[in-house]
């Protein structure tokens, strides 16, 4: 949504003309909560105003927005350059967050792996090579 409202803001479009695209190109809950904000700019809110009315409904998927376009909407300056870095760093440190779990999920299935694997070394290793141990009786 970033990279697209700031190919937006490159294209001399009003922030917005840009919010309401999203919002009819978003999912239903958050293309409501930027159809929110777009109404509340519309009506005279502040930013800060318009923006805390949207967010209680759809806080997870429009705050790093609502971040990215903050200096465009406060300043009025065309800041596609600044949402386009919002945007970079943002997946960034999400890429970040995904390499960690992923790091993490490798050290929790050691042990799973663990107490699967060792059972069957005894079974299948261990305890054949001392029962060819014991003496025959005969």
């Amino acid at each position: 949504m970033m990279d697209l409202m700031a190919a937006m803001l490159a294209a001399v479009s009003s922030l917005e003309y840009g919010l309401s695209v999203l919002a009819r190109s978003s999912s239903p809950p958050t293309g409501a909560a930027l159809r929110t904000v777009t109404t509340a700019l519309d009506l005279g809110a502040t930013w800060d105003v318009a923006w805390d009315i949207a967010l209680p409904s759809n806080t997870g998927a429009i705050a790093p927005l609502g971040q990215a376009l903050r200096f465009a909407g406060t300043t009025g300056a065309p800041s596609a350059a600044v949402v386009t870095a919002y945007a970079a760093q943002f997946r960034r440190r999400r890429n970040r967050q995904a390499e960690k779990r992923a790091a993490a999920l490798g050290v929790r299935l050691v042990v799973p792996l663990g107490l699967c694997s060792l059972p069957a070394f005894v079974c299948l290793g261990v305890i054949p090579i001392l029962v060819g141990l014991f003496p025959t009786f005969g």
